[in-house]
């Protein structure tokens, strides 16, 4: 319990500073870093983790020509009333070929800016060895993100997908690069304050799958089970009424540029390679969640390291607010000044105080012991990459208690 208090105090403090507004270019090419250890090469891509930045990050990567910086809004992208229905049906739907060449090299050029630049925020993740580069809510830090967002097909798809009337709102990013360890069957649960009847989960893929591994596998239906608690990340199919689903699986070789769509509740897996080395091979993608139309603010009672901004939403509430961006048919301007702007969007005192006072909850104990658990390597037992940054905070953090003491 120490540790995962000190972990989240680690970060969120830390994480603070990552809410200032850009500094000027000068001042950015000599930001401040965090130098908590020495250089390392990560399964093929090298992390200076002496040159981890905590400013707001303006990379210099054009948007496609197609998008009006001036009147930010969601590109179209047709999808057929058959994806609707097998994302209603199985709970997970391949869409193929949603970026466009020039969208597709867009967001691979944001991705290996980032990795090259790491943000503090990535450090917990990225001294576990569990990823390459993962980054909770990257779109708060780094402006190409959420330009991405606000401009590419992705929030189409996803509004079309939902049903959405009037509003796609993004509750959570997760930049992935490279995960080096494979990924036991379980449920998403660190998707932000939304509900799980609320939340679209999604993955769009910048590399092709390589053939032998790195294919994620759902199991159909598993979204209408009955047995799985809210708050479970891993789950074994043999328990409950899992096993009424397990032999019914989908196994899915996205290739660049597509997108998985699916039911947070939905139950699935991936294997990495099994020399835990991706060699010169990337398997970059852009996950995370969204709330469709007029979904509600849920106090979870839990810590949720999705929602630390500076708002004073309550359990019920809209879920309206420039930390819950609109991102369909077209962005709040007040929300996109909030963000680009002023800069006030981001990790923040009120949130670290909202966080804080969660942090003894029965759900965050259970939550704080299954990451835990998770991260027992003598049992080969490896986090779900929704957890994996969040767990690695309490594991660095714990690791760093017992080196002092």
């Amino acid at each position: 319990l120490v540790a995962a208090l000190g972990a989240a105090l680690s970060t969120s403090v830390v994480g603070l500073v990552g809410t200032r507004p850009l500094p000027s270019s000068a001042s950015r090419q000599h930001a401040s870093t965090f130098r908590p250890r020495g250089p390392s090469s990560l399964r093929g891509i090298t992390v200076d983790v002496w040159d981890y930045t905590w400013e707001r990050q303006a990379p210099p990567v054009p948007l496609p020509a197609e998008a009006d910086e001036a009147q930010p809004a969601a590109a179209p992208f047709t999808i057929t009333p058959e994806q609707i229905a097998t994302l209603k049906r199985d709970g997970v739907v391949h869409v193929p070929q949603v970026l466009s060449p020039e969208w597709l090299e867009y967001l691979r050029q944001l991705t290996d800016h980032q990795v090259d630049n790491p943000h503090i925020w990535a450090s917990p993740g990225v001294a576990s060895g569990l990823y390459d580069y993962i980054q909770r809510n990257v779109w708060t830090t780094n402006d190409g993100f959420i330009k991405f967002l606000y401009h590419s097909p992705v929030s189409s798809v996803l509004a079309q997908l939902g049903g959405a009337r009037d509003s796609v709102r993004l509750t959570t990013d997760l930049l992935m690069v490279n995960p080096n360890k494979g990924f036991k069957w379980h449920q998403d649960n660190q998707n932000g304050p939304v509900a799980f009847d609320d939340a679209l989960r999604f993955w769009v893929t910048m590399d092709d799958t390589p053939r032998d591994y790195g294919a994620p596998v759902y199991l159909r239906k598993s979204h209408e089970n009955d047995s799985v608690d809210e708050d479970a990340v891993f789950v074994s199919l043999d328990e409950g009424d899992l096993p009424a689903y397990a032999e019914d699986r989908l196994e899915f070789r996205p290739k660049a540029g597509d997108m998985i769509v699916w039911h947070a509740r939905t139950i699935h897996k991936i294997d990495g390679p099994e020399s835990q080395d991706w060699g010169r091979r990337k398997r970059r993608v852009l996950g995370g969640t969204v709330a469709i139309d007029d979904a509600k603010y849920k106090d979870k009672q839990k810590v949720e390291f999705a929602d630390m901004g500076r708002h004073s939403l309550k359990d019920g509430d809209p879920l309206a607010d420039p930390h819950f961006p609109k991102i369909w048919p077209r962005p709040v301007p007040e929300e996109v000044s909030a963000r680009l702007e002023r800069g006030t969007v981001g990790r923040s005192l009120p949130g670290f105080a909202r966080m804080l006072a969660s942090m003894f909850s029965i759900k965050t104990l259970q939550q704080f012991n299954s990451w835990g658990n998770v991260l027992k390597i003598e049992q080969k037992v490896v986090a779900p990459e929704e957890a994996v940054e969040d767990a690695a905070v309490a594991t660095t953090v714990a690791a760093t208690s017992s080196a002092s003491s």
